[in-house]
């Protein structure tokens, strides 16, 4: 279990929410049995983890696992965060009488191809969501609309535990000189798969452009994925390995966006990405690409851009003071325990 935006929000919840009332289980696929950053945590607040084969290796195989654990486990509720796949989900668990089935949708498109048979297999996997769902939500009115259209849902916010965004200037110099950098560097952040939807390329090509104006700038890149080589040589390409500082997968996130001056996010797709709030939260500068919801802007320091522009516009605006942000009356009601209140009353009606 990895930790994206969708296992953010569920582990924000489960360690927030009333244990004596409800206990989460999760189910996984096996490509990510050895990822397993939340996996001790878990355990300890009581949950347990089910792997099973990812449908994409062999959906028979799928199908009978998840059947039969749902047939044995007699759960009350299935929350699904997969996308369009959800529906098969959704379908077991409706099979195995489970009363609350949630459908709940993170983003605005799925981003995959557009070919005629897959366009079917979604039509199908849509269908067979929207049949089998008791309840839909969505993180933003975005993504509501383009995984449900005119079906009811309602807007849960992706609930964020502030408490843990708190660092003295203390603990941002000893971070930054931890990984090398001075405190006149600009730090430029991104955390994020390392896949097509999350722009990783264009965003070195912004950077680049960043760097010819400003040479303090630096920048971090977190994250995992299958573009991952492609775009560490791009990195030797541009002459900017001693700019960019790859990170991999860490464990210190909240510590990490301390030490950035400015977070960049230019996805070609979004529904309301929970680092865009982390990173709200944790009082820094944001720069978007135009595509993600602008239900996201929750502090006034924060910039979308066409992803058609210019990348010197983009690196005009990124390097444009003040760094910081403040804390506002809406980006506060995405506490974690507003979300809580609102999941509650969903998984206890």
């Amino acid at each position: 279990m990895g930790k994206g935006g969708a296992e953010s929000f569920m582990m924000n919840m489960y360690r927030n929410i009333d244990s004596e009332k409800i206990q989460f289980d999760f189910l996984i696929y096996d490509d990510y049995e050895d990822v397993q950053d939340y996996h001790e945590e878990i355990g300890k607040l009581g949950g347990r983890i089910f792997v099973v084969t990812n449908p994409k290796k062999n959906i028979l195989k799928y199908l009978y696992e998840v059947n039969q654990l749902l047939k044995r486990e007699h759960f009350d509720i299935a929350h699904n965060e997969v996308y369009f796949g959800g529906g098969i989900n959704l379908w077991l668990a409706k099979r195995n009488k489970i009363k609350t089935r949630i459908a709940h949708s993170h983003a605005t498109e799925d981003g995959k191809g557009n070919s005629a048979v897959l366009g079917l297999l979604r039509k199908y996997l849509h269908h067979l969501l929207m049949k089998n769902a008791t309840d839909f939500i969505a993180v933003s009115k975005e993504a509501g609309e383009s995984l449900f259209g005119n079906q009811k849902y309602i807007i849960v916010n992706n609930g964020v535990d502030f408490s843990q965004y708190n660092f003295s200037e203390e603990e941002i110099t000893a971070k930054r000189n931890e990984l090398g950098m001075n405190k006149d560097d600009v730090i430029i952040g991104n955390i994020g798969r390392m896949e097509e939807q999350k722009n990783q390329l264009f965003l070195l090509d912004i950077f680049n452009a960043v760097h010819k104006k400003d040479p303090r700038a630096k920048l971090i890149l977190i994250g995992n994925g299958s573009l991952r080589d492609k775009i560490l040589n791009k990195i030797e390409q541009l002459d900017l390995k001693d700019q960019v500082f790859y990170l991999g997968e860490r464990e210190d996130i909240t510590a990490l966006l301390s030490i950035m001056d400015i977070f960049l996010l230019p996805s070609l797709y979004e529904g309301l990405p929970m680092v865009g709030i982390e990173a709200q939260v944790s009082g820094k500068k944001i720069v978007f690409s135009d595509t993600i919801s602008r239900d996201i802007e929750l502090t006034p320091n924060t910039h979308f851009v066409s992803l058609n522009d210019p990348v010197t516009k983009w690196a005009d605006i990124i390097l444009e003071k003040p760094y910081g942000n403040k804390q506002t009356s809406k980006l506060a009601e995405f506490d974690v325990s507003n979300t809580v209140k609102q999941m509650e009353k969903i998984y206890l009606r």
